[in-house]
């Protein structure tokens, strides 16, 4: 077979795996992102807290609370970890705090959040349904761990659709609340928590995988 058809197949495949881990890393984004922003969860607590006011009204609500929502976990993508790396905070430091941080959201919003039900403020956009149910801490620490792994794109493009589709989502409560019920809804958050869960511990044990492998190697030395 001529040497060019091969160096042309080989860039060819080379070219397709190149797009298939692309797709990979971003749908891994997207995932990861949408569990921690728990939108289809957050629906009766932002519900409940715009339930006085009108449809538009509370659109133009959800829309502001994802628009500052996302200005914050761009903020954090783009200079977070840098932050915490000046301070000599390793990656392994990063996930083994991150994935307790993540359990204890998971296993805090599994025994209930109703108390975020009773908030009232002047405006619940910002406090707190753009922070702390949308960008908290637990969606903070997740756009730095994806800017890590998989780098900037990635990140961007994961934020860019999650919010989008929290904003549809949360846009559409009413209709999925008169739908679906709210126990179905409430069923619904607890699986995609026990699924954050999972994660967390994953998160976990890797850091201290790698922080005890470095240890070694330090001792070793």
């Amino acid at each position: 077979m001529c040497p060019q058809i091969n160096l042309a197949r080989e860039r060819s495949l080379k070219s397709a795996a190149r797009r298939v881990r692309r797709v990979k890393e971003l749908w891994d984004s997207f995932i990861m992102l949408f569990i921690v922003l728990d939108s289809v969860g957050n629906i009766p607590i932002f519900y409940s807290l715009t339930g006085h006011l009108s449809e538009s009204e509370r659109r133009r609500v959800f829309a502001k609370s994802v628009a500052v929502a996302s200005a914050l976990l761009l903020v954090f993508a783009v200079f977070g970890y840098g932050f915490f790396e000046y301070y000599g905070v390793t990656f392994s430091d990063f996930k083994i705090a991150g994935g307790v941080l993540l359990l204890l959201i998971a296993l805090q919003g599994m025994v209930g959040r109703i108390e975020a039900e009773q908030l009232r403020g002047e405006d619940v956009a910002v406090v707190p349904m753009a922070t702390p149910l949308l960008a908290g801490p637990g969606s903070i620490y997740i756009v730095m761990y994806l800017r890590q792994v998989y780098g900037l794109g990635p990140v961007l493009a994961s934020i860019a659709l999650n919010t989008l589709a929290a904003y549809l989502i949360l846009s559409e409560s009413g209709l999925i609340l008169g739908k679906a019920g709210r126990n179905t809804v409430l069923v619904l958050s607890r699986v995609v928590l026990l699924l954050l869960a999972v994660l967390a511990v994953s998160m976990i044990r890797s850091g201290l995988a790698e922080a005890l492998a470095g240890l070694r190697v330090e001792l070793g030395g």
